[in-house]
């Protein structure tokens, strides 16, 4: 689960008419901005409209639609103008005296560093544009799902820039495949990659042309013309990854050397990486000890006790515990009714965090739909939010469907995992009061750099903590299966944590990987091989939710400190999320006024 709005490189420009409020100008009650604010807002704006100008599909999903015509240069050319990009804001940052700054720009300075040194890291030394062809598969597909998905202009303006876009969409793939080196690449990345990358075709069949009819005809000659092109580009690149890139992809798949540096900048904490490491088993022993609590009960109480093992000690603790969670796994929707039973479970959620003043609500509406498949396989959901520059448009909570060519004990597996229970927690995570309702906050923020900056273990930490916040309040704690099952939750996050280093650092194989998720995690074996799959296509971001939920514990025990008698749930998580989505330590200072750092 992961929201797609924090991916590190979707940048957007905000119009000129919206160029003011884009960097903090000075402290409340000053006379105007100093020169270094002045100086900073300059580098700022330049380097957003530069950047959104070398990214034009991520500048559509940020809301910068200056360029929904173009499609991103990913050759050796557009790399070197993104580079020389790089190079240039970082030294012209360095010029400005950051403690001359006020305290809102010093963090959106902080956040652009950070940025500077990730895409130098990616350029320079993971080189991630040569080996991992998932850097690609969201710019074909996505460019185009982007113009149709909402309806940020009229049609016939979106389609016209979508056959644009298409007929340019050879040139993307060919050089795509100039990059790419197949020795380079996993093998698992390759899978991945040729599952996606039909997904564009799907866009155009299903969601450009079926809605092509009221063109004039000589746009609709032209968008027919542009979609034939653009299909047969993409089955021509589908040849390629079956019959070049699969065959040849050689590549190690674990970061090694440069997992750490990966993990910082993806955490953006200092935490050392053993020092996490040590921490999530802890508190991973801890959790189990809640579950087994909860568990021991309730499997006493059923005919399912007769059917355990005589076991004792830790083993006895993890066998009481997914003997609980098959009670709960038995509770689950047939798979035709899976999405209707999402849309009940957000309704209910939605309904209780209105009814117990829990966080003030979005006025902007989210719809649950079925995941485009070029994103599918990697994730089971993600919360898709309009970006900041797009004003009252729909938040897509995505739901990848059932493969319809999986066993039935396959099937029986997903459901297993999200079964009734767990949609309740995948709904508070994805949509009310997770990423949509924080999104939705972080948007209202005057600063559009920290918007389109965002961190992502603020965001994905906000979703976890979320939901521990809906049982504090009441939503679902008479049950304890729902409980139990958030515990799960909980205790996902920090096996992901676990997991992340043991694969990339520590070597695990799929069996290591696989038993350590279900049996110390009591994953269903879809979910495991779901996540073992993303474990190796990814590095440093199954470690977000873990670290941000922490960091979003933490710092509400310490305003509950400092608050006293005057906290309030809802006073504390509209004052939290009115700051945006920096990393939560800029969040506290701001709050605190503590230095900057």
């Amino acid at each position: 689960m992961q929201s797609k709005i924090t991916r590190r490189g979707a940048i957007a420009l905000t119009s000129s008419v919206a160029l003011a409020p884009l960097i903090g100008c000075g402290e409340p009650g000053a006379k105007g901005p100093s020169v270094a604010d002045q100086a900073f807002a300059a580098l700022g704006t330049k380097w957003i409209g530069e950047y959104a100008r070398l990214r034009p599909a991520g500048a559509t999903q940020l809301g910068d639609h200056r360029f929904d015509g173009e499609i991103d240069d990913v050759s050796a050319a557009g790399r070197a103008a993104k580079s020389a990009l790089v190079k240039e804001t970082t030294a012209a940052l360095a010029a400005i005296d950051r403690t001359k700054l006020s305290r809102d720009n010093q963090v959106d300075a902080a956040m652009l560093s950070e940025q500077l040194e990730g895409e130098t890291f990616s350029l320079d030394t993971l080189q991630d544009w040569a080996w991992d062809p998932l850097t690609y598969s969201s710019l074909a597909g996505g460019s185009l799902y982007s113009l149709v998905a909402r309806e940020f202009a009229p049609l016939p303006e979106r389609l016209i820039n979508a056959a644009s876009r298409m007929e340019k969409l050879p040139e993307l793939l060919a050089q795509t495949r100039t990059q790419l080196d197949p020795a380079r690449v996993p093998f698992i990345h390759a899978q991945t990659y040729a599952g996606q990358n039909g997904g564009a075709i799907s866009i155009i069949d299903d969601l450009i042309l079926a809605q092509a009819s009221s063109l004039p005809p000589a746009d609709l000659t032209r968008l027919q013309a542009a979609a034939e092109k653009a299909k047969a580009a993409v089955k021509e690149h589908q040849a390629w990854i079956d019959g070049t890139l699969i065959p040849n992809a050689k590549g190690d798949y674990k970061l090694g050397a440069n997992y750490d540096t990966k993990l910082r900048l993806s955490i953006s904490s200092p935490i050392a990486r053993a020092d996490l490491a040590a921490k999530a088993k802890a508190d991973a022993i801890a959790i189990r000890e809640e579950m087994f609590a909860i568990a021991e009960p309730l499997v006493k109480a059923s005919p399912i006790s007769k059917l355990l093992p005589k076991l004792s000690g830790e083993a006895h603790k993890l066998a009481t515990i997914a003997s609980a969670l098959q009670i709960a796994a038995a509770q689950k929707p047939p798979r035709e009714r899976l999405m209707e039973d999402a849309r009940k479970t957000l309704d209910e959620a939605t309904a209780y965090c209105r009814d117990h003043d829990i966080i003030t609500l979005p006025d902007a509406p989210v719809k649950i739909i079925e995941m485009p498949k070029f994103q599918q396989g990697v994730a089971v959901a993600y919360c898709d939010s309009p970006g900041p520059l797009d004003r009252g448009l729909e938040t897509f909570y995505a739901i990848s469907p059932i493969p319809t060519d999986w066993t039935p004990a396959r099937v029986n597996s997903f459901l297993s995992e999200y079964n009734s229970h767990m949609l309740y927690e995948l709904s508070v995570h994805e949509a009310m009061p997770g990423h949509y309702v924080q999104i939705w906050h972080s948007n209202k923020n005057p600063s559009t750099l920290r918007a389109v900056l965002g961190s992502g273990t603020f965001v994905e930490g906000w979703a976890c903590y979320a939901e521990d916040v809906m049982i504090e309040a009441g939503f679902g704690a008479d049950n304890p299966l729902r409980k139990l099952t958030n515990l799960k939750m909980r205790l996902r996050s920090v096996t992901n944590a676990i997991l992340d280093q043991g694969v990339h650092v520590e070597g695990w194989d799929e069996a290591t990987a696989m038993r350590f998720m279900t049996t110390e995690g009591f994953q269903e074996e879809r979910e495991a091989a779901g996540k073992w799959t993303r474990a190796r296509v990814s590095s440093g971001q199954l470690s977000t939710y873990y670290v941000g939920w922490g960091e979003h514990h933490a710092l509400r025990k310490d305003t509950q400190a400092k608050w006293g008698a005057d906290f309030s749930l809802k006073k504390y998580h509209d004052t939290v999320l009115s700051h945006g989505s920096p990393p939560a330590r800029f969040v506290r200072q701001l709050m605190f006024e503590e230095p900057i750092a």
